[in-house]
Parts: structure tokens; sequence; C-alpha cells
């Protein structure tokens, strides 16, 4: 046990969380709503002179900035660190907007953490907000809002780290792998072959597991669409692919706002800030995937759990000693694959979100872990001997950052732990641009107008190259929607702009 009275002034900690959200549509655009939830964060931190002593503020990329996604046509700041800065009276050195994935909280709160005990930041605001909901129902209702706001690049210079790295390869997207439901969806398909389910056994085990996330947003304040669904209702929703009805999926026209204040042990005694409020680290740790096509088993995401593996070893703690659980839930697979994984039931006998996940809770762009993270802080603060466990993901199951939280004190020093996963010397599969022939490791089979319109399908040569490819032709569309296994052979030919036709052999 660490002893309170000699915690270096250096050891990071979380102090205040704070979120927004409004169910109804109004004005307000994303930098307002990010500023409540900064001001809400401040609140619940306490202390004096905090805003003040703020000298980094980092905001989460806004979806609208993000890669295939179209510009808000009513503007934005052009500085948002700056915009949060002015509403609540603060005066930060560095001002830093992140790049794109859900993984971006987590993964900030690690580096500034480090940075922190390196003595290279005192006080740190974390906040992120979407307005999806006010812009579409402005845009519906024919409605001109003005979001734009203005700083002196010169007076206010901004980090913009841009979008970041791509997790996809051109021959996926040229073969019609364009949306991340897709992706998710031959990833739960690939479960379903590796469990030898038939496609109405899973999607009614995701339905049961969803269900159960649905019921925690229902008693969260907030969640964005606080209904609770059953099983049935998820699974009669309009289907979007063979897999997937608009119910198993993320929810992104909210309005949702968080934020998280993160210092050091002697600015909260400079400041104020009682003991009582301390938040410690006790695991960290991230990494980066392969692209899907390239997994040696595309149904889960070796990356993922060397990530876990090395956060619970920081930590010296083993599941057992989780109270509170938050694995991200962008799709089915996203939980299932990590409780399985840490020997947690997938069943609904106990809950895996803090929030509600991204289907009920809401789906904040690149924000949601930071809610995740904020009702970690906010219920770890009224049950100090809990401790919590976070996950996040970016990509396609591709970037992960995990954090294990505690009021306790903890004896990681930030400052030289290794918090980064490689995947060198992780087994992958080369990618064939060319192939004749193949069999089937995954498939999906996108829906229009609720009926089956195209399959795509991740399959592998004989000597174990991976190509994707696709058909539009109905017959192997049917084909491939009743095939309940893997290993179907395929002949392939190439089709137009670089994709791959394919038929079953």
């Amino acid at each position: 046990m660490v002893d309170w009275d000699s915690l270096a002034d250096g050891t990071p900690i979380l102090v205040g969380a704070g979120q927004v959200v409004e169910r109804g549509a109004t004005a307000d655009s994303p930098a307002m709503l990010a500023a409540q939830a900064a001001r809400r964060a401040l609140v619940h931190a306490g202390g004096k002179g905090v805003a003040a002593a703020i000298d980094t503020i980092s905001v989460t990329r806004l979806f609208s900035d993000s890669m295939g996604i179209p510009a808000c046509p009513f503007g934005r700041s052009d500085n948002l660190p700056m915009s949060i800065a002015q509403a609540i009276g603060a005066d930060p050195a560095h001002r830093i907007y992140g790049q794109v994935g859900g993984n971006e909280p987590q993964g900030r709160l690690i580096e500034f953490a480090r940075d922190i005990a390196r003595g290279e930041r005192s006080v740190v605001l974390l906040a992120g907000a979407e307005a999806v909901r006010n812009q579409r129902n402005a845009e519906r209702s024919g409605r001109e809002l003005d979001w734009s706001e203005s700083f002196d690049e010169t007076r206010y210079p901004l980090e913009d780290r841009g979008w970041g790295e791509f997790f996809v390869t051109r021959q996926e997207i040229a073969n019609g792998l364009l949306a991340p439901m897709s992706y998710y969806a031959l990833i739960d398909q690939a479960r379903a072959f590796a469990r030898g389910r038939s496609t109405q056994e899973q999607r009614a085990a995701m339905a049961q597991l969803l269900a159960s996330l649905s019921a925690v947003a229902a008693t969260n304040p907030y969640a964005q669409f606080p209904d609770t669904l059953c099983v049935d209702d998820i699974l009669a929703a309009t289907p979007l692919n063979h897999l997937y009805s608009k119910r198993m999926v993320a929810q992104d026209g909210v309005n949702q706002g968080a934020a998280l204040l993160l210092c050091s042990v002697g600015a909260a005694r400079r400041l104020g800030i009682p003991r009582e409020h301390w938040v410690f680290m006790h695991g960290m740790a991230e990494g980066v995937d392969f692209n899907l096509s390239e997994r040696d088993d595309p149904s889960r995401s070796a990356v993922a759990e060397a990530v876990l593996e090395r956060a619970f070893a920081l930590a010296g703690k083993t599941i057992a000693d989780i109270d509170l659980v938050d694995i991200y839930s962008c799709f089915a697979c996203a939980v299932s694959s990590t409780a399985e994984f840490l020997g947690l039931p997938v069943d609904g006998s106990r809950a895996l979100t803090l929030t509600g996940g991204l289907p009920y809770f809401g789906g904040p762009g690149n924000n949601y872990s930071m809610h995740s993270l904020a009702e970690a802080v906010a219920q770890l603060r009224d049950a100090p001997g809990a401790c919590a466990l976070v996950t996040s993901v970016g990509g396609l199951l591709s970037k992960h950052a995990v954090g294990i939280l505690s009021c306790q004190p903890s004896g990681v020093n930030w400052a030289e732990a290794d918090t980064r996963i490689s995947r060198d010397g992780l087994p992958s599969r080369p990618i064939v641009e060319a192939p004749a022939s193949g069999v089937i490791v995954s498939h999906v089979v996108n829906y229009q107008g609720g009926a089956p319109v195209q399959a795509i399908v991740l399959a592998e040569t004989e000597g174990g190259e991976r190509f994707v490819a696709n058909t539009v032709d109905p017959a192997t569309v049917a084909a491939v929607l009743a095939s309940e296994r893997a290993g179907l052979p395929i002949s392939v030919s190439q089709g137009e702009n670089e994709s791959l036709n394919f038929v079953l052999a």
C-alpha cells in the first residue's frame, strides 16, 4: 500500500469529470456542449483557481472533421481548445486537437499522465462533444445556425494532429468495405463461424448481450436514448446487413459532451482539491493492430489482448479485482471479444458498461470513451474502495487503449512505465492482389431497403494469402446468405476499378 503523504508531487491523478446531454434539439454547438461539460468537471474537482491553472486543453476531434464525414454546414471553431478556454476562464499554454478514433480520449490520458509524471504538464483539461442531433434537426427544418469562431493563430497556436493512420486497404475499399459496420460484421461473422453458430444463433447472442447494455442506458441520466430495449426489439429493427439491425450499431445522432480534469498531486495540493476527489491510474496501455484483412484470426484482435495484459500487469491486478467495467461497445464483437478474453460472461449476467454503450447511451463520434472515463471517475468517487476498467477502440477493432483506475494510490511510475504494445512478432497474413480462387473466411451481406443486395467476402488462397471480393449477383448473394460455415470455395475474376468479383466454385 502506498502512503498518501509520501506520494510524489508528479503523480498524475484524475480529479474531476463532467458530462452533458441535450435530448431535444437546440442551437448549441459542439464547443458549447464541451464547455458545459468542462464547467461541470471543474465543479466536480473542487479546489480554488483550477481553471486559471490549466496549462493544456486537449479536445477530441469532431466527427465532421474525421475521414469520410461531410463537413458541418454551420461551421465550427477553428480552435476548439480556445473556445472552451474562453468559456471557462482558462488561458492554456498548449492547445491540442486530437486524431480520429474512439481510442483518443484514453490515449490522450495515457500521454498526458506520462507528461505530468515527467514534469512537462501540470493541469490538463480533456474535453469533447458532438451536436449532430442539433445539426441534423436544423438541416431538416431549414434553420440556419452559425457555429463559427475564429482565433488569432499567431497568438493562440493550435496543435492539430490531423486524422492519423488509416486502417483499410485499397482492396477492401474497392470491394465495397466502406462503412465500419461492414468490417465489424465480418468480425462478428468470423466469431460465429469459430463457434459453429448459425446466423440466427449469432444474432440472438448479440441481441442478448446488447439488451443488457440498453438496460444500463435506461438508468443513465446522460444517455441520449434512455429506453429499455428487449432482445425482440433489437432483432426486429430495420436490417442493415445480414447480422446487424439498426438497433445493434452505434448511434451518432447525439448532443453529448464530456470532460476530464487531470493534474499532478502537487497541483492538487496547491489548488486545494480534496484528497477524496483523487483518482489514480493503476494500469494503462495502448497499441495498434494490423488491418482486418491481414489479421491471422479476424475474429479477434491479438493487440487488444496484449494491451489488456500489459495494463493488468502494470496494475498488479486481475479481472477478479475489477468492480466496474466499461468495454467499448460500437458493435457487439468489440464487447464480446474483450469480455470473453477476460473471462467475463456475455449473457447479461454482469454489467459490461457504465454508460449503456454506443447503441443506447449514444455514440458521440470519437468522444465516447471520455464519457466512460467520466462515469468511472464519478462512480469511483462514490465507491472509493472499488476498481474500474475502461477499454476503448478506434478504427476497425484497430486501435486499443485501456485504463484501470482506483481512488487508492498507485505505485506505478508513469514517467517510465512501458505502456506501448507493438504488433511486431504477432502473426499476420499477406494480401494477394489478383487471386484466381480461394475459400471464404468470413462474409457480410449488405441490405438496402430491407433486402440483401451485395455480398462481400474475406477469403484466403491455398497458400494462406488473404483477399477481399464482392458480388451483386442475386443468386450468389442468396447462396452466401444461406451459408452457415466457413471454407466455401470461390472463383475470382477481375472487376472494375480494382475490384474482385467472385462466384461460388
